[in-house]
């Protein structure tokens, strides 16, 4: 279908509270928009074409056997591999790839496949970890937002039973190797999406709270490698922004949860000794 024809039927359809439209078959339509799901048109990708999808998957108008057929193609390599590793126009396929398959690990959970989940799991932990791409908003083409998106299935998948003791593991590796990050500041609240992974790794009860606060404790041992500029290492202070701003976020999460109040404790520790302002924590 044209472009232009194609976002006036879209924008149709989200105007009418995505209700099927008259001689649509949802299906073979979903697997065409597939071909757009990382186009660089932010209207048309995430407005227009994440927007239908979604709500197309959460109102039943694809059947779960239809949602499952979108699920394997969102984590192909055509689309969550796409570009892999580069900073570019690429990283729109991964990105919106990865957040339609949260959707549907969301709606299906129970429908899909041990082996479906663990497929996608692979797959997700490979994108997370290699992805170097994690702009947040793309001036003139929206938002990329791969550390959000990506969090937000690791999230989905933590609370899926066959993820266990080192899947979950495995995703708290994740996060930390993700905010450990020496060329991006994380200011568009992909912490807080991060934290939400974190949180339901944690709600599942099979992680020994010992290796839970070592982990919140690792992220204490920053470095001081990197550019010396105008008085700073510059590559020190972006990795210490991102790792303040992750912990700040995470210590809000927990500190109304008494069980949580001795991860509580070693967050405000972990933040007086990175603090390069004063120790008032």
């Amino acid at each position: 279908m044209e472009r232009n024809a194609l976002k006036t039927l879209l924008r149709n359809i989200k105007d009418n509270e995505y209700k099927l439209p008259e001689g649509v078959n949802p299906y073979e339509f979903s697997l065409e928009l597939m071909d757009y799901i990382g186009d660089t048109d932010g209207e048309l990708r995430d407005e227009l074409v994440y927007h239908v999808l979604v709500n197309w998957i959460l109102m039943d108008v694809l059947t779960p056997e239809e949602a499952h057929d979108i699920f394997m193609i969102a984590i192909d390599e055509k689309h969550l591999f796409n570009g892999l590793g580069e900073i570019g126009d690429k990283v729109f396929d991964r990105t919106y790839s990865v957040l339609i398959a949260a959707c549907i690990i969301y709606k299906h959970r129970s429908f899909l496949s041990d082996s479906d989940i663990l497929k996608a799991f692979n797959a997700i932990m490979k994108f997370y970890n290699e992805d170097r791409d994690v702009r947040g908003f793309v001036e003139g083409k929206f938002w990329a937002h791969g550390a959000a998106h990506g969090a937000d299935a690791l999230m989905e998948l933590a609370q899926c039973k066959i993820i266990g003791y080192e899947g979950l593991k495995a995703i708290l590796d994740s996060i930390y190797k993700k905010i450990n990050i020496n060329y991006y500041g994380y200011i568009h609240f992909e912490d807080e999406r991060m934290i939400s992974a974190v949180q339901a790794v944690l709600e599942r009860d099979i992680i020994p709270v010992e290796e839970i606060e070592e982990w919140i404790r690792s992220f204490g041992n920053i470095e001081k490698p990197g550019i010396y500029q105008a008085g700073v290492y510059h590559d020190y202070m972006l990795i210490t922004f991102n790792v303040t701003i992750f912990l700040k976020s995470l210590y809000f999460r927990l500190v109304n949860k008494t069980k949580y109040d001795q991860l509580v404790k070693i967050v405000k520790e972990v933040l007086k000794k990175i603090s390069l302002f004063g120790e008032d924590y």
